[in-house]
């Protein structure tokens, strides 16, 4: 009889120390989260000044603003946020293909770069779709 009432009060003091040390963990992460989420925002502001100053490319530009909707896509905690954020992605991609076209009528882009950035867009819709599909089961 002791020896239960030793386990069981052994049990709730680890539960316990348990559950302590998952908050605490959830609000050193929550807080990791929000400064990574404003670093990238700056860095995507920043990129988008020097662009109006000439000393950016649009590349440059299209590679800040995947960093910051995939990086708020995959720390979304709703599904539609996550969507949100992924029409974002097909834009940028959508954007971004549209002028290589205009680059390759010119001469300025090769069939690869077409075609590669072909397949970004594409990737970029098929995550879309499954994310759509997977807020349907839900």
């Amino acid at each position: 009889m002791k020896t239960t009432y030793i386990r069981i009060v052994t049990l709730v003091a680890l539960a316990t120390m348990l559950t302590a040390s998952v908050y605490g963990d959830a609000a050193a992460y929550a807080k990791i989260i929000k400064e990574r989420d404003a670093v990238l925002s700056q860095i995507l502001s920043e990129r988008e000044r020097m662009r109006n100053t000439g000393t950016a490319n649009e590349e440059a530009i299209f590679s800040a603003q995947i960093a910051l909707y995939s990086f708020r896509r995959d720390t979304a905690s709703t599904v539609s946020e996550r969507i949100k954020n992924q029409e974002l992605i097909v834009a940028a991609h959508d954007k971004r293909l549209a002028e290589i076209k205009k680059q390759a009528q010119a001469g300025a882009a090769t069939n690869m770069d077409t075609l590669l950035a072909t397949d970004g867009l594409l990737q970029a819709k098929q995550i879309l779709e499954e994310l759509k599909m997977g807020e349907k089961k839900s």
